[in-house]
């Protein structure tokens, strides 16, 4: 295809800004920009029609932290990196919450359980014997009182305890991400999908290559392509792919709101009288590091066998399936990177699977550095 003389001179030209990655991150970076700076032109492209890697394909929890994940992490990583991280999700997902409202994104604040049973009993003691220790510290890090707490009964199948978090919630991915395109839209941020960037050069002004054979110029460039971010720089980011499965509609649901089992790995909730569940990646952990939005039978296999053993204790029909790609770090390391690779170019990638409570916080570090010149 080649460009017309309008579009290289008038809708792809003259850019202050130019943001690439139309997911959540993206988005709210060029609504930060073009707040503080009106008259900027601010382009975000995107090689699909909008964010398809995870802000469109997630679950919609609006989670923050649940114990298992907790003790796992502190196996890996410093006390002050872990605690620092949940802070970082918690206050995002405070901020998201301010900026849109709990209507528009259809966010629900009624908390999350995760649940124990036989096969993880050893987790469910260790976790009851930290409960103090950890609402301790989340009370100093978030001014939140006991914010997890055991709870011996629990209606799904074989399910020995649960563990409860009071201050998480659910929201509607779909409602989130039309919200937050709509408000860029509103701003006169310019949204392109379909076009590929390849390499840039340059820095005062930055030549982008795209795969259509054409060049892009702009005076800052930021990067907020998340997993993907791996194929453009040398990051600590590998993709991990999530699958996900919702059943038919059923009338009585054995549960409703957010839940959680195996440290995170599987987390299901309600929707429109379905259930909604994803993960299992760790029984293919090789096979899900992956960029390729396609299904994985041996996941697949998985989530439908908990779907109907764990939670409906009977066989249900499934009416979706999909995946999406989250960004991780190789070493277990969940900090997001909000950094500069140069006088006019960011990146703000590596979410961790926790995009939603993460991309408010992200993208007003984007907008800092910016400032921070």
């Amino acid at each position: 295809m080649n460009y017309s003389y309008w579009e290289k001179e008038y809708l792809l030209a003259n850019i202050d800004y130019l943001i690439v990655g139309m997911g959540l991150v993206g988005l709210q970076s060029a609504i930060g920009i073009k707040e503080a700076k009106p008259n900027a032109k601010v382009v975000v492209i995107d090689k699909h029609s909008w964010g398809l890697g995870a802000s469109t394909r997630n679950a919609g929890f609006g989670c923050f932290a649940n114990v298992s994940e907790i003790l796992d992490d502190l196996q890996h990583d410093s006390m002050e990196n872990v605690y620092a991280t949940i802070r970082k999700r918690y206050n995002g997902l405070q901020k998201l919450r301010s900026k849109f409202g709990d209507a528009a994104i259809g966010y629900e604040n009624i908390g999350s359980i995760e649940i124990f049973t036989k096969e993880n009993k050893a987790y469910l003691h260790k976790g009851i014997d930290s409960l103090q220790g950890i609402n301790t510290i989340l009370y100093t890090e978030l001014g939140l009182d006991n914010v997890f707490s055991f709870r011996s009964n629990n209606a799904l199948p074989n399910t020995i305890g649960a563990i409860h978090n009071a201050f998480e919630g659910q929201l509607n991915t779909g409602k989130l991400y039309e919200t937050v395109y709509q408000c860029a839209q509103h701003l006169g941020i310019m949204l392109y999908g379909g076009i590929e960037v390849t390499e840039w050069e340059g820095d005062k002004d930055i030549l982008v290559q795209t795969t259509k054979d054409f060049r892009l110029k702009t005076k800052n460039l930021i990067l907020c392509t998340n997993a993907f971010t791996a194929k453009l720089i040398d990051e600590d980011i590998v993709p991990c792919r999530g699958q996900v499965i919702v059943s038919e509609r059923i009338e009585n649901l054995p549960c409703k709101g957010s839940h959680f089992y195996d440290s995170g790995y599987y987390y299901w909730r309600d929707i429109d009288q379905r259930i909604l569940l994803g993960g299992a990646r760790n029984k293919d952990v090789e096979g899900e590091n992956s960029y390729d939005l396609v299904p994985n039978d041996t996941v697949l296999a998985e989530l439908k066998r908990f779907m109907n053993e764990q939670i409906f204790g009977r066989e249900v029909a499934i009416d979706y399936e999909w995946s999406g790609i989250m960004g991780m770090g190789k070493s277990n390391e969940k900090q997001p990177i909000v950094k500069r690779l140069s006088t006019n170019s960011i990146v703000a990638a590596r979410l961790g699977g926790m995009g939603v409570a993460l991309s408010a916080n992200v993208a007003e570090e984007v907008v800092g550095l910016i400032y921070d010149v």
